[in-house]
């Protein structure tokens, strides 16, 4: 009776466990484990698996980095996976080594298929020309991340909408600074500018916090505040964030996060190797930019691009659909009304074939009670006939014969009960005929 009990009792508490399994709400989004000190490749990953534009190029069969790239994108669906064999297929040898996340990226998207990394893709053309329009230099570069300088913050912030318009900006050429033209055959003034040839679909800016210091002859890092507008402007294009790569700590010590937009419910979530949490204060609640003194890289998604025309052919799907449920009931209601006026129709024709058959039998009636009639009065004149031939016989016997008084005084007892009963006979015929007559 003991053991009976305590089972029933595990029992209890198994099936009590598996039904707060059960209930326990699903977790958006998953972390990824660290090898020791690949939280740098982790950030990345993170910012990648955001990125649905590349999800579908990457095809298994052309490239390894492309299945294993996959796979932790199918894995981070449902749980917090490893990277061992990514890092196998990017040839990172030494997982404790910490690197450069921009570098880290930069190399994953070489390893992947052309066809993915193009969304990241994009060109600047350089152009050089002296005073009288002769072009004395021209060249265009692809580029994967655009680097913003961060020198002439001096510990300040730097606005980043204004580092990258400088990029653009035109540089002049002047005095000791001339340079030398084919075509002038001579040193002449020159400007020089930077136009971006072919935006990418995805903007990656990578603020240049690593650098040399040539006074002290090392490399620093900057700490200095950044604001990181949520919308950036380049020509007539228009690009919005979505992910950041941080970095927190110094140059030799440092650990890297990352901060990314759900696609699932919009809000802001920070990946920091396994762990996930939503942020507390979400960037641009308040305002359009977000004062940050960790962002590294800034990953920025172009308005109108294949995501958006995902979206928008969806939409246009979903209208299309609308459209033919709504011929499908507008047709259903035609054929429910042809079928209404059908049935009327066959109710008409059936009522109208009642009718008809109604006077068919009517007149049926009366051909039959027309024939019945002929057969009477054929049958009532033969009747006549017979006793006006009678009658014209009986007169004819009067005619040549005694009177019945002579008759009766002459002939015998036979002979009179004989006429007798003739003369009963024409008296039953005369009131036959008599009946008849009255009939008619």
């Amino acid at each position: 009776m003991k053991n009976s009990g305590k089972r029933s009792l595990e029992d209890g508490r198994a099936a009590e466990r598996k039904k707060q399994k059960v209930t326990q709400p699903q977790k958006l989004h998953h972390g990824l484990y660290n090898q020791g000190a690949t939280c740098y490749l982790n950030s990345v990953l993170q910012v990648l698996f955001t990125t649905t534009e590349i999800h579908d190029r990457l095809h298994p069969k052309s490239q390894v980095t492309n299945q294993e790239l996959r796979n932790i994108f199918e894995k981070l669906e449902q749980r917090t996976c490893g990277t061992e064999n990514l890092t196998r297929s990017l040839d990172i040898k030494n997982v404790n080594e910490q690197r450069d996340a921009a570098e880290c990226l930069e190399l994953i998207l070489r390893k992947i298929s052309p066809r993915a990394s193009e969304v990241f893709l994009g060109e600047l053309r350089y152009t050089t020309k002296c005073s009288k329009g002769h072009s004395i230099n021209e060249e265009t570069n692809p580029f994967w991340t655009l680097p913003l300088s961060l020198k002439d913050a001096h510990d300040t912030t730097l606005c980043v909408q204004r580092g990258l318009e400088s990029i653009f900006q035109t540089k002049s050429f002047r005095g000791d600074n001339m340079v030398y033209c084919n075509e002038c055959k001579k040193k002449t003034e020159a400007t020089s500018g930077c136009e971006m040839v072919k935006s990418p679909q995805i903007l990656t800016l990578l603020l240049k916090r690593f650098d040399f210091d040539y006074d002290t002859m090392s490399h620093v890092k900057s700490n200095c505040y950044v604001d990181v507008p949520h919308a950036l402007q380049i020509k007539n294009k228009t690009y919005k964030l979505y992910g950041m790569v941080n970095h927190m700590g110094s140059l030799r010590g440092g650990h890297y996060t990352a901060t990314v937009l759900s696609n699932e419910d919009q809000t802001w979530y920070e990946f920091d190797d396994a762990h996930v949490k939503k942020v507390k204060e979400q960037p641009f609640a308040k305002s359009g930019t977000y004062n940050s003194s960790t962002a590294y890289l800034l990953v920025y998604r172009a308005s109108g691009s294949l995501r958006d025309k995902v979206k928008e052919r969806q939409g246009e799907i979903h209208h299309l659909e609308e459209q033919r449920q709504y011929r499908l009931e507008h047709k259903r209601t035609f054929k429910e009304r042809d079928a209404d006026y059908k049935e009327i129709r066959q109710n008409q024709e059936s009522r109208g074939q009642t009718r008809k058959e109604r006077k068919k039998e009517a007149l049926s009636h009366q051909v039959r009670g027309e024939e019945r009639d002929e057969i009477r009065e054929m049958n009532v004149s033969t009747l006549n006939r017979n006793v006006i031939e009678e009658e014209a016989l009986l007169h004819q016997n009067q005619n040549t014969s005694y009177s019945s008084k002579h008759l009766d005084s002459r002939t015998t007892p036979e002979e009179r009960t004989q006429r007798s009963k003739k003369e009963e006979g024409d008296e039953k015929g005369w009131e036959l005929s008599t009946t008849l007559q009255e009939f008619n």
